[in-house]
């Protein structure tokens, strides 16, 4: 060995200057070029890989929320049938008692009238069933779907006592399945079965339009690992392949994994409302074939720096690694939430195809986003127009009853004066103006109280007085109408004495104040609070009233959450509600528009 040293010693001791200091730099710079390079290749992969943590993430968050979204729709069509009132009374009855032919039939046609109307404009329902205790099956099926009631599986509907639980389908049956004990909201017990078959197209859909993988695969799975969705139809129902939790239940998991020889990325979403969850699968290669590029041309930079000097290997080192510092430092702000930063750099090379690709992130991102929040907002517009053409069916029905006792007793006259104002009354209603003066609301508040005094006779008393300056001012349409029914039916009509409501408007600080008062029965603190508590679903804890909950959720809905109600009642006193409303004297156009039947 020593004599190798020395022999390599004398024969550079003989090399010329020239040659010394070509071998020199030759040695001074592969040291740190190279120490560089691989260097430069770890930390590149590790940017990399913790971005695309962070990008997988993102993605399968928003997208687990999109498929919660339509879970929950479909989780709304069950709960809507399950306590349908005629559906219960039903079901109640069939369970104790046989029904004749004649009666079957009839409960039949009804129930199966009322899955169409959930169903109807639903065309991801395949199929949709309510199974009686006694056996009885009622269905609507679009699709000819053969029904069994999952024996196998009825443990678990069971244990969920009247909750969803979901199932996947298989390849031969391309569907998701909810199902659902109907439990008795009078006895508290089970009186029948809800099955409803999804098409499994319905979910993938979202799952297809992420755009989130290139040459990977994407799938939702059960809690028991079971392939829910996917794009290869022939896995529905088969085993998921790969351990994506890694021993352990997180809410979110981001592994590498090799299978069938092929290093991959596999993304696992946090579980969704049912246990399942969506897991995405990318070759490693394809997020790191930029660093590859990266690693070569560094070599080759460093044949090219041998010759042109350390001033130029410097100059390319540094054009090497300024792009990458760039993008990471947009990369890092985009991850901080700032989604409208994009990469500035454009090019065919390694560092240009990875800043195009990081855009394209951010924008579908981007998309993502504004599509959840136009989706929002079309959701709360559907709500505030659907609360505000509410119109309580009871009442309708006692003023046709009233109408008829009176035509069948020769009133005529009090008829005319009947129909007169029942249909002012729903004309308003059915009015697609979202603002309407205040003396056309009083106007349409006095039809009703017309009918109303019908019905009551001299029990009921009321008194109207409108502040000058207030009558032109612009108000949500029927917005005092529910509060005076309110008072009607929970505040005069258990009270034993002759019973007095009063309406008035006053401005107040800038702000329209209406109020409706009454002399009925009144209401505890502890009542007052359970009616005007909204929680974090807009949804009243009380059921007092289904016309206040209304006017407040319009109210906030409309305003925002500064404007509302205020009652001021004691039990057995005088009961005060007050809504409070911003001064309005001009209404858009657009957001008040006369075409009828037109739906904003």
């Amino acid at each position: 060995m020593e004599r190798t040293l020395a022999k390599l010693f004398r024969r550079f001791s003989d090399l010329g200057i020239r040659d010394k200091l070509l071998l020199l730099f030759v040695s001074l710079i592969s040291l740190p070029v190279s120490i560089v390079a691989i260097r430069s290749y770890y930390v590149s992969s590790g940017i990399i890989e913790d971005k695309t943590n962070q990008y997988s993430h993102d993605i399968l968050y928003l997208t687990t929320k999109m498929v919660e979204s339509r879970l929950e729709k479909m989780e709304s069509i069950s709960f809507n049938v399950a306590f349908d009132k005629y559906v219960q009374e039903m079901l109640l009855a069939t369970s104790n008692r046989e029904m004749d032919a004649y009666e079957e039939n009839q409960v039949r046609t009804r129930i199966e009238a009322i899955l169409s109307s959930q169903v109807l404009y639903n065309n991801e329902v395949n199929s949709i069933y309510v199974v009686s205790s006694r056996g009885s099956i009622y269905e609507l099926n679009k699709t000819k779907q053969s029904f069994r009631l999952m024996a196998e599986r009825m443990d678990d509907i069971q244990e969920a006592k009247g909750g969803v639980v979901w199932f996947g389908g298989s390849s031969g049956n391309r569907h998701v399945i909810l199902t659902r004990i109907i439990m008795s909201v009078r006895t508290q017990k089970p009186i029948g079965y809800f099955v409803m078959y999804v098409d499994e197209k319905y979910l993938f859909e979202l799952l297809d339009s992420t755009q989130s993988i290139r040459n990977g695969s994407i799938v939702i799975v059960d809690g028991d690992g079971g392939i829910v969705s996917a794009a290869d139809k022939e896995l529905l129902g088969a085993k998921f392949g790969i351990n994506y939790l890694d021993g352990g239940k997180k809410a979110y998991s981001f592994t590498r994994k090799k299978v069938d020889k092929i290093t991959q990325y596999v993304a696992c979403s946090e579980p969704m409302r049912n246990g399942w969850r969506i897991i995405t699968t990318v070759p490693v290669l394809i997020y790191q074939k930029e660093v590859f590029w990266l690693r070569n041309s560094i070599f080759i930079f460093a044949l090219v720096l041998l010759v042109v000097s350390i001033l130029c290997a410097w100059g390319l080192s540094q054009s090497i690694s300024r792009p990458i510092r760039l993008l990471s430092s947009v990369m890092v702000r985009f991850g901080e939430g700032n989604f409208s930063v994009r990469s500035p750099q454009s090019g065919k090379d390694e560092t240009g195809r990875l800043s195009e690709t990081f855009n394209q992130m951010a924008d579908n991102i981007n998309t993502l986003v504004q599509k959840v929040l136009y989706e929002q907002q079309m959701k709360r517009d559907a709500e505030v127009k659907s609360l505000q053409m509410q119109i309580n069916p009871h009442f309708l029905y006692n003023t046709l009853e009233s109408i008829n006792w009176m035509a069948r007793t020769g009133r005529t006259e009090d008829v005319c004066i009947m129909v007169t104002s029942l249909g002012d009354l729903m004309r308003a209603t059915i009015n697609s103006k979202d603002y309407v003066l205040l003396k056309d609301e009083i106007t349409s508040l006095n039809n009703y109280l017309q009918i109303q005094k019908y019905r009551y006779n001299d029990k009921l008393e009321t008194f109207i007085a409108i502040a000058p300056g207030t009558e032109n001012l612009y108000v949500p349409k029927l917005i005092i109408q529910p509060l005076v029914e309110n008072a009607i039916y929970h505040g005069i009509e258990p009270s034993l004495e002759k019973g007095t409501i009063e309406i008035k408007s006053i401005l107040d600080d800038g702000n329209l104040i209406i109020t409706v008062a009454d002399n009925g029965v009144g209401m505890t603190p502890d009542h007052i609070q359970s009616v005007i508590d909204i929680d974090s679903n807009g949804k009243s804890s009380s059921s007092y009233s289904i016309g206040i909950k209304n006017v407040i959720k319009r109210i906030k809905a409309l305003y925002g959450t500064e404007y509302g109600i205020e009652i001021q009642s004691e039990l057995s006193d005088r009961t005060t509600v007050s809504i409070v409303l911003p001064v309005r004297s001009e209404i858009d156009n657009v957001k008040n528009n006369d075409s009828p039947g037109e739906v904003i």
